[in-house]
């Protein structure tokens, strides 16, 4: 499985209406031996949130930095362990959310097959700078253009636009209908759709989700390339 950034609860309460929780903000390489040491001593424990680090960043740096956020919501801190009382956790998790990207289990096991293939293209530390669609050829400069621009041609071949938003994950949304923009974390309005697309992803996902697309829609991935140049 891939690095996170975990937030385990390990321990509630409700006192005269008042919710207090106590959360454990790790690091780990593999979650599920993570959650089993956790789950010997408590079986009450619910992992609540996973961050995978952004590209140019260290998983240790992760975690320090989700700390260093968590530290202005929490009511107290011991260690690796804060207390969070009611909505606060909720805000402190929507700030980290702005900063990394949030996964959820069944996204760890994708990207855990996917890294098992050979022939599994890796684009860390890449920029693309031309993506070809369906036949359609396209410049562009950021993989967040490059998933806009992707998406968009798929989207002018075909009919059903609404299938898209059937494509997210288990927490967030990847795919929604204007008005509902403000359910992403970076939008990016799909050119000549009413939908917008969340763009904070890295530069794997961004070729997942033009992928994830591909097939939603029932065309064959050899339909779609991407050309890129080093960073």
């Amino acid at each position: 499985m891939s690095d996170v950034v975990y937030a385990i609860r390990i321990s509630h309460l409700e006192y005269s209406g008042l919710k207090i929780m106590d959360i454990k903000i790790g690091k780990s390489t593999d979650i599920d031996n993570t959650l089993r040491q956790y789950s010997r001593g408590n079986r009450d424990i619910e992992l609540l949130d996973m961050w995978t680090p952004n590209p140019d960043k260290t998983l240790s740096t992760a975690e320090r930095g989700v700390h260093a956020v968590a530290e202005r919501y929490a009511y107290d801190k011991q260690s690796e362990k804060f207390v969070f009382l009611q909505g606060a956790y909720q805000e402190f998790a929507e700030t980290v959310n702005m900063l990394l990207q949030n996964v959820g289990r069944e996204d760890l096991t994708a990207e855990s097959a996917s890294s098992e293939s050979d022939d599994v293209d890796d684009y860390t530390g890449t920029t693309p700078s031309v993506i070809k669609v369906l036949g359609e050829t396209h410049d562009v400069d950021s993989w967040a253009d490059a998933l806009t621009v992707g998406v968009a041609a798929i989207l002018r071949d075909v009919d059903d636009h609404e299938r898209i938003t059937e494509i997210d994950g288990r927490t967030r949304s990847y795919f929604v209908e204007e008005g509902r923009q403000s359910d992403l974390f970076k939008p990016r309005r799909i050119p000549d759709t009413n939908l917008y697309v969340e763009t904070n992803f890295s530069a794997n996902d961004c070729v997942r989700r033009i992928e994830q697309v591909i097939q939603r829609y029932e065309y064959d991935l050899t339909s779609f390339e991407i050309f890129t140049q080093e960073n």
